[in-house]
């Protein structure tokens, strides 16, 4: 993908390039094994009652198919945002405005991400955050949003 658009170079005599195309092959393969790999379910380290799932909760396992999906989904999910990463690069040289750039990308992903958890969770009494393990997530993803676009502006 870089290649073609002529910002990365990769040469294959090199060691520098070997490198490169080694890299991208061990993660491709990393990525499938895990996808693949029909191993007993792991199960988390810490027992805190924080993290236990609710008495109603299914504890069929999953089912490959669902473990295949998922693989497909974070993979495309990774090379989309890849892709925005490069032409966010290319948009920067005709438009070099960063702040409302991120901006514009912070209000669409706001909106995005509303309209699929609408379409997730569709009980909005289900959204109100308890004093519990679920304002800890949401409190640790505004901070690390806020240092995300800190260290991108600076």
């Amino acid at each position: 993908m870089l290649r073609h658009g002529r910002m990365e170079v990769v040469k294959f005599r090199s060691s520098s390039g070997i490198a490169k195309v080694i890299g991208v092959a061990l993660c491709l393969a990393g990525a499938l094994t895990i996808a693949f790999y029909t191993g007993p379910p792991l199960r988390p380290i810490n027992h805190h009652r924080a993290f236990r799932t609710p008495h109603h909760a299914s504890k069929a396992p999953t089912s490959r198919g669902t473990w295949v999906l998922g693989t497909f989904l974070m993979l495309l999910s990774n090379v989309t945002w890849s892709l925005w990463m490069v032409w966010q690069a290319a948009l920067l040289k005709e438009f070099p405005n960063k702040m409302l750039l991120t901006t514009a990308q912070c209000v669409l992903s706001t909106a995005q991400s509303f309209v699929v958890a609408a379409v997730a969770e569709r009980d909005f009494a289900k959204w109100k955050l308890r004093f519990d393990i679920s304002l800890l997530a949401v409190a640790y993803t505004v901070m690390m949003i806020c240092y995300s676009l800190e260290c991108y502006l600076i």
